[in-house]
């Protein structure tokens, strides 16, 4: 595997006021880095600062301390173009609600990220195919989101993301609406699709099955980052 770090995370800490009084660290002094091609998982019950830092790793949301580098580029310093422009080129985005367009079929939600592109129409299309078959979803490609059941959905979402080619991919929840048999073979096309398009990605979750579809699983609580993870996370029926 590369030692190319290509996201490094250095003290970083995300604090919201709590009303007229006290202040809440929703992301508390977490330093990280993950290298090129790693399948990155983190842990954690609701509430414990994984989706916060998943979105200052992605640019939607500045730190309050700390530095987030990604990809050689400090996007802690960054104005907002800036970011939407590093958003749109280095980072895939899959959110727990599918946050498809209802009125394009499967194949055009793939297409949408590459229509800023100078990439040729029949360039997009092929590319947008060639990923809803990756996800198993070959003759899904000209139904509508209504059409398609929650597990379906959320793989148009995924390939949707990969469409791009970023070089980060960050899922938040991505079994959240799925039931566990939708939700495994989910992360197993995830891993897969990652390793075959050469993406980091950085998954959060509180799904502890997802351990067996990463290279490196992290465990997050009161927004402090652990590499140990407690055993009663895993108690639970696989």
């Amino acid at each position: 595997m590369s030692t190319k770090n290509v996201i490094e995370l250095s003290n970083l800490t995300k604090t919201y006021q709590r009303g007229n009084a006290s202040e809440v660290k929703a992301v508390d002094d977490v330093s990280l880095k993950v290298v090129d091609g790693e399948f990155l998982t983190i842990l954690g019950p609701s509430g414990s600062g994984k989706t916060t830092l998943l979105n200052l790793i992605g640019g939607l949301d500045k730190p309050s301390e700390g530095t987030v580098i990604l990809d050689g580029l400090d996007i802690s310093k960054l104005t907002e173009s800036e970011l939407v422009k590093v958003r749109r080129e280095k980072v895939g985005f899959v959110f727990q609600a599918f946050n498809l367009i209802p009125t394009f079929s499967a194949l055009e939600n793939v297409e949408a990220p590459l229509a800023p592109t100078k990439m040729p129409k029949n360039e997009r299309i092929e590319r947008s195919q060639e990923l809803l078959w990756l996800m198993g979803l070959k003759q899904r490609a000209d139904h509508l989101p209504a059409e398609l059941s929650a597990g379906e959905q959320q793989r148009v979402a995924i390939a949707r993301a990969f469409a791009n080619k970023p070089t980060v991919l960050l899922l938040d929840e991505p079994t959240g609406n799925l039931d566990t048999k939708s939700g495994k073979k989910i992360l197993e096309l995830c891993h897969r699709a990652s390793k075959e398009q050469g993406q980091t990605v950085v998954a959060v979750t509180h799904a502890t099955y997802i351990r067996r579809y990463t290279d490196c699983l992290l465990f997050m609580r009161d927004g402090k980052l652990f590499s140990q993870i407690p055993q009663e996370e895993f108690e639970e029926a696989e």
